[in-house]
């Protein structure tokens, strides 16, 4: 309950800066009101003063004044239902705004915990909700107050008693309209978050389809999705079976107080203490106190799913992230000298990924990290990113902490090629161009030039103009990140990061890759975290590290020869190296 207030409060403060489009809103719809309430005091004088009293002229006046008051009704609907959705629609750009700017706030591990599908669905099915709430339901459930609150000031003007008499019976309505919209809110909850399970297997099979394909596991996939669609199927049902309860009740309990109401009303009138005219006038307030009730319940339904979306889309807007930057941090504008890690220790989930850590990369060095898998090798650049911080001891920049610095800074100055390529949509020159949209046409080529991407590009279709498709999937592995450290060369970044670069690639395109890297600047720092010596043995230096600790650091020789973990775990490979250079096969 704490959270439902908390969620409505914090809906309300974001409409607050179009609180002259809500304030118009809510005028037009207390003319609407007032112009529905008309209507039944108009047949009341047609009935007494029209037709029992014969006179034709109080006919055509009251005839013509139920057209005006239709025309004004009408009108002011128009500006009701469009001042509404003027301030309901910027809410909902500024919510989605905010939102979408909030992920790229949150750390990595916010995503390794939620589900895209999850994200996805927060992002789209959670704020059309919203955006209904505030284009129908909020001003609708508003001129449904005022109208059952004019019809109840009438209807005791009218006859008290007949009046008294109706009103205790409308708590048995109120009653089930409270205890069915409790139930559809639960629902929903529970719909929505189905539906975003549901959008995630989708989207798993749509960027894996090749790998469901080759594997023929597309059975498998299915009976997945069909179980989830099940899931899905009850519970929209069991929704449905409320929604479909709701509506009926509601009428059913109403019509039981209009025939109490006509049965006590028919006796005021034969008693003669009620016109005819005011017993007509009566039942038409009470079907207009009613109606709202019938309204009230569809707009209830509609507010209790809205307010189970702003919840959800809350939970993200209020998460602090992993990292925050200092109010005073300076702006890191260049390297200097190098990045050093001084006594780093680091751990996720639980466990120690690494264990004071000292190591430094100085400017013009080519290093290579290596070492099994799990070692926390990717770890470092997580941190030099700062993606996440270390719990202890401090990551320097020219012997700057960079939690001192602008995280827009440090990361400006660090170009980094993933294992996965990461190749956005769009065509080959927009995947370059991310790396520096104000680069030329000629400074994309260079940078496709020095990572052996123009070797493959002018080949293709359009060239540079070539779409590659959701993920880059019309490029072949080899193809994607010879784009990707194109798109990394062109940022021109003092410090570079290739992160198991080629570890899924075939050995020409790992070649490339390895030529690549011979002929960075000198002048740039070169960190590479490899799997495999024919990545690594050409560098400066390689830091061998196994569960989280530093245990050699060296030229691939030296380790060879003084490190007895390091030679265990790669002199194997040097000596198929060495065999398949210098021994003819056969």
């Amino acid at each position: 309950m704490v959270k439902r207030k908390s969620s409505i409060r914090r809906l309300i403060a974001y409409l607050k800066p179009y609180g002259k489009f809500v304030a118009g809103a809510l005028v037009m719809a207390l003319v609407g009101a007032g112009a529905s309430l008309l209507v039944p005091w108009l047949v009341k004088d047609i009935i007494d003063h029209a037709l029992i009293e014969r006179n034709m002229q109080v006919l055509i006046i009251i005839a013509f004044s139920v057209v005006f008051i239709y025309f004004g009704k009408g009108v002011a609907s128009y500006m009701q239902s469009y001042w509404i959705s003027q301030a309901g629609f910027r809410v909902i750009t500024r919510l989605r705004s905010e939102l979408f700017q909030q992920l790229y706030s949150l750390s990595t591990a916010f995503f390794h915990r939620n589900s895209s599908g999850d994200i996805i669905s927060r992002m789209t099915n959670d704020i059309t909700n919203l955006q209904n709430l505030f284009s129908n339901a909020f001003v609708n459930l508003f001129m449904n107050l005022l109208i059952f609150a004019g019809s109840l000031v009438v209807l005791f003007f009218l006859h008290w008693r007949l009046a008294l008499f109706s009103i205790i019976l409308f708590p048995l309505v109120g009653f089930s309209v409270d205890l069915l919209g409790k139930k559809i809110r639960g629902v929903s909850h529970l719909l929505q978050s189905k539906t975003a399970v549901l959008t995630e297997l989708v989207e798993r099979s749509v960027t894996g389809m090749k790998i469901i394909q080759s594997f023929v596991s597309g059975h498998h996939e299915q009976r997945r999705f069909e179980k989830e669609n099940q899931k899905n199927f009850f519970l929209a049902m069991k929704q449905a079976r409320v929604k479909a309860l709701f509506t009926p009740l509601v009428e059913l309990l109403s019509s039981f107080c209009l025939v109490a109401v006509i049965w006590y009303g028919g006796r005021e009138v034969i008693f003669g203490r009620l016109t005819p005219g005011e017993l007509i006038a009566f039942i038409g307030y009470l079907a207009i106190a009613a109606a709202p009730i019938s309204q009230f319940a569809n707009s209830f339904q509609l507010f209790q799913q809205s307010l189970a979306s702003a919840e959800r889309v809350f939970e993200i807007l209020d998460l602090a992230p992993m990292v925050v930057e200092k109010k005073n941090a300076e702006e890191l504008s260049g390297v200097n000298e190098g990045v050093r890690f001084n006594g780093v220790s680091f751990s996720y989930s639980g466990s120690q990924i690494l264990k004071n850590i000292s190591l430094e990369f100085l400017r013009g060095e080519k290093v290579g990290i290596v070492g099994p898998s799990g070692a926390g090798k990717t770890t470092f650049i997580n941190l030099l990113l700062r993606f996440f911080d270390p719990e202890e001891g401090r990551i320097e920049i020219d012997g700057k902490d960079i939690k001192d610095v602008k995280i827009a800074s440090v990361r400006n100055q660090i170009g980094v090629v993933l294992q996965d390529s990461l190749i956005l949509g769009g065509t080959i020159r927009e995947n370059i161009l991310y790396g520096n949209f104000n680069a030329s046409f000629e400074d994309v080529c260079e940078a496709a030039q020095r990572a052996h991407a123009d070797e493959f590009i002018p080949h293709l279709d359009n060239g540079y103009d070539t779409v590659v498709g959701d993920g880059g999937n019309r490029l072949s592995g080899g193809q994607k990140q010879r784009v990707a450290i194109a798109r990394a060369l062109l940022k021109d970044p003092p410090i570079l990061v290739f992160d198991e670069a080629t570890s899924s690639l075939d050995p020409e395109s790992e070649r490339y890759i390895i030529d690549t890297i011979k002929n960075i600047d000198t002048e740039k720092i070169v960190i590479v975290i490899a799997h495999s010596l024919s990545m690594v043995r050409a560098l400066d230096r390689i830091v061998f590290i196994k569960e989280g600790e530093v245990l050699g650091n060296g030229t691939h020789r030296m380790l060879l020869r003084n490190n007895p973990e390091y030679r265990d775990l790669f002199g194997r490979e040097e000596r198929k190296s060495w065999h398949r250079r210098f021994v003819p096969e056969g």
